[in-house]
């Protein structure tokens, strides 16, 4: 008899994470194994399919059976293939990460605008994909370097600033946490 998804949930969590996984797993009562009715690869893109196996298949009590890829978990060559699918998925996830990460430094190195809030001294230009110098601001991160390279305190280059007359965009005081921000 199938129990109720809540009640199963509640005493196995990580079942809940299979369900997230793969989108057709079946539970009851009785099972020795869970079957997964969908692409073995939609699921291990997530990134916890190699946690749900290593919680609740590696000890062998339970089992993983896949319909697409004909993968159970019950056989050490299951394992095996079960295994390599996750360790290729998480390359690819860290692959991925890594040439976005390049993409943005890249961006950044020739001037062209990557998201997030337009760094002080910047406006975005009209094209929308590179930034152009603001002079007014230029001179306040000018003023702000010589003084910090003076050695005065963020606290004190701030004051300085302030009290040679300079605003924040909002018009406001400065703070030692936007000097900090501005020169970082």
């Amino acid at each position: 008899m199938p129990r109720r998804r809540e009640q199963d949930e509640q005493e196995h969590p990580g079942l809940a994470l299979g369900r997230d996984t793969s989108r057709a797993v079946f539970y009851f009562a009785a099972a020795t194994a869970s079957l997964a009715a969908t692409s073995m690869r939609e699921a291990t893109a997530c990134g916890h399919l190699g946690q749900l196996v290593e919680d609740y298949f590696a000890d062998g009590k339970w089992a993983l059976l896949s319909v697409g890829e004909q993968i159970d978990t019950r056989s050490a060559a299951g394992r095996l293939v079960l295994n390599v699918l996750v360790s290729v998925s998480q390359w690819e996830r860290e692959a991925i990460g890594e040439r976005t990460s390049a993409a943005m430094q890249h961006k950044a190195s020739v001037g062209e605008y990557t998201g997030g809030d337009v760094p002080y001294g910047y406006s975005l230009a009209s094209d929308g994909d590179h930034l152009v110098e603001k002079p007014e601001e230029q001179k306040v991160l000018s003023t702000a370097r010589t003084l910090r390279g003076a050695g005065l305190s963020l606290r004190s280059v701030a004051r300085e600033l302030n009290s040679q007359g300079f605003r924040s965009r909002t018009g406001r005081h400065f703070a030692h946490v936007q000097i900090a921000r501005m020169l970082g």
